[in-house]
């Protein structure tokens, strides 16, 4: 049994996600990405088109700058420009509810942080990557890793996830990160509907 063209497209877009948000993109991600644009017939339709201009925003930019953008929104000694983690836009505060209810549901899912990774389990790039491994996951059965899916969509990543993108829209700061940002808003809205309908 394998994944079907559709989840292992939605896999994938996960995944670029998942690492663009997990620290700048290095040279040869910049490279994949400005040598990827969606040239078929369907490249007008949202998903595409938003996929496109990351690409071209990756073609503009190096590694440089992009280490900078990164930094200018991200890093920070006290609270950054932009915050990537779901329990602060839940609730205003780090580590809260939110990221225990997270840490229990992974644990449950048998998922669980590297001992070398800093950031807590609620950072954007973590959920992006728990989601395609749920959507990956061939010990289960289609229909698990659908309910799974949905279920860790639902709980973790849609309360928040559009208040992240509308904070990169207006962060003077952001360039590649506002094209992600939007490419993250169309894949996040398709996915929701994708559960919906599913």
């Amino acid at each position: 049994m394998s994944l079907s063209s559709e989840d292992l497209a939605r896999a994938n877009c996960y995944a670029v996600l998942a690492r663009l948000f997990q620290a700048p993109p290095d040279a040869s991600l910049l490279a994949a990405l400005a040598g990827s644009v969606d040239a078929s017939e369907n490249a007008d339709a949202a998903l595409p088109k938003a996929w496109n201009e990351l690409c071209a925003a990756a073609a503009g930019e190096t590694v440089d700058s992009v280490g900078a953008e990164f930094s200018a929104l991200f890093v920070a000694i006290g609270r950054p420009k932009v915050v990537l983690y779901g329990s602060w836009y839940q609730t205003g505060f780090m580590m809260e509810k939110p990221l225990a209810a997270l840490r229990d549901d992974l644990a449950a899912l048998g998922l669980a942080r590297h001992g070398e990774v800093r950031e807590s389990e609620d950072h954007f790039a973590a959920l992006l990557e728990a989601m395609r491994h749920l959507t990956g996951d061939m010990s289960r059965t289609e229909e698990e890793r659908l309910a799974l899916q949905h279920k860790f969509f639902l709980a973790h990543i849609d309360p928040w996830s559009e208040k992240l993108c509308t904070a990169l829209d207006v962060a003077a700061e952001a360039r590649l990160y506002r094209a992600a940002a939007k490419f993250a808003r169309v894949f996040l809205s398709l996915e929701k509907y994708f559960f919906q309908v599913k």
